[in-house]
């Protein structure tokens, strides 16, 4: 990622040494500040909207909402099990309870069907740490003091290995809305632990992408260890770039984020290399002080797409790949987008203004969703679901879609044609759609 400046800089470094109250004399709940291997405790800190102008919550928050809600967090291991725990200041502070949570899933994976491929196991579990995933417990899956809220939320939140978040929410006029964020330092020797368990190989094997991000090497990718091409047609399709998209949802709430063009009226405004949004900078907030540049000309048009009924080399069962082909408007850089391990039948069929519902996951190998529940969360194994997305160039050399701006895919059938597929395309860091595609199935 790009250095912060050092105003930023400074302000990180302030938050992460706020304290926290040492004592609590309610005993059921009280924290002792000492760790061993089987209990780890840490502060959680708070941005206010001085700290994070930015926030796209703003304006969206319950009229409640506290900034220092959550001060402390423990981790704790008995009979097998964790308990991950959060709570506010004060002598009988409030709390939120996770009991027998199962920590594996939130850990970047290795995909069985990679672990031969030393370099695609690399970019796999570089695309999981440095993508978000937020996982959403209900009412029923977590205990709290504070029986108004109804939520809460987890987020590895795509920085490094350790920089997580937690959001709780309250009802309010029929919406779930963040009652208080907090920001927290997964901790280090858990995860550690937790990396090896999960993959069988050391962290340190991986520490220097995972703590600190680094450009990997644009090396081509050996599909053989990812699926098998049994079939494939070409498809007729309809780019619709030159139309605008839905703001609504979170494009709504993100819209600010929008750095350059300042003001645009098509998807098409936004397919050039000028185009530029918020950074998402430490502990995990996004900052237009630090415009993130992007080579969103490379998607400018669209030159063919191609369907393939592929054998998946993780389950071993008959799915559906899609290609994009796509060339800049200066007809120099070819770009390859392969979305595939797809089970089409399985998408929702939504109306066109509902577009932000659709099917959406990251760039990568077996990545977990942006955002999902706790029950989807763990049906969905890391290291053994068939899903892959990723870009290249006309050599089928592995692109960063991290610099040309892509986040992922969101994918639909048409309400109202059943044999039209949307593929929509999410910015960087999901502050807009970039690409719009009706595919003809």
């Amino acid at each position: 990622m790009k250095q912060i400046t050092k105003i930023l800089t400074a302000i990180t470094i302030a938050f992460t040494l706020l304290s926290c109250s040492e004592t609590k004399k309610n005993k059921s709940l009280a924290m002792v500040d000492t760790n061993d291997e089987n209990s780890f405790v840490f502060k959680v800190q708070s941005l206010n909207n001085n700290d994070y102008p930015d926030n796209p919550d703003i304006g969206y928050m319950a009229t409640d909402y506290k900034f220092n809600y959550f001060k402390k967090g423990k981790i704790n291991k008995e009979n097998g099990k964790y308990s991950f725990d959060f709570y506010s200041s004060g002598d009988n502070p409030d709390f939120i309870v996770f009991k027998n949570i199962d920590l594996m899933e939130f850990i970047p994976s290795i995909p069985d069907n990679l672990k031969e491929d030393e370099y695609l196991s690399y970019i796999a579990v570089v695309n999981q740490e440095w993508n978000r995933n937020q996982v959403r417990f209900s009412k029923n899956q977590f205990q709290s003091s504070d029986k108004n809220i109804v939520r809460v939320d987890i987020a590895r939140n795509c920085l490094n290995s350790y920089l997580w978040e937690i959001i709780a929410y309250k009802n309010e006029n029929g919406k779930q809305l963040p009652f208080s964020h907090g920001w927290f330092d997964f901790p280090r020797p858990l995860y550690k632990k937790l990396f090896k368990e999960r993959n069988g190989v050391d962290f340190e094997l991986y520490k220097k992408p995972l703590e600190n991000w680094v450009d990997c090497e644009n090396k081509k990718i050996n599909k053989s260890y990812i699926a098998k091409t049994l079939d494939t047609i070409a498809i007729s399709f309809e780019d619709k770039g030159d139309t605008m998209y839905p703001i609504a949802g979170a494009r709504k709430k993100k819209f600010k984020e929008i750095i350059y063009p300042k003001t645009f009226k098509t998807i098409r405004d936004l397919q050039s290399d000028k185009t530029k949004f918020a950074t998402f900078t430490p502990p995990g907030f996004y900052n237009k002080a630090d415009p993130r540049k992007t080579e969103l000309g490379r998607i400018r048009n669209l030159k063919d797409i191609t369907l393939s009924e592929v054998m998946s080399s993780q389950v071993k069962d008959t799915l559906n790949e899609i290609t994009f082909t796509f060339i800049d408007s200066d007809h120099k850089r070819v770009t390859k987008l392969v979305l595939g391990g797809l089970d089409l039948s399985a998408l929702p069929t939504l109306p066109e203004e509902k577009a932000n519902e659709g099917w959406k996951n990251s760039m990568g190998f077996s990545n977990h969703p942006f955002y999902e529940s706790y029950e989807q969360h763990l049906s969905w194994e890391s290291n053994k679901n068939p899903y892959y997305s990723y870009l290249t160039d006309d050599k089928d050399n592995w692109l960063d879609s991290h610099k040309v701006g892509i986040d992922g895919p969101v994918m639909y059938w048409d309400k109202e044609n059943p044999k039209k597929l949307h593929v929509w395309l999410l910015s960087f860091e999901r502050h807009a759609f970039v690409g719009h595609y009706i595919l003809e199935i």
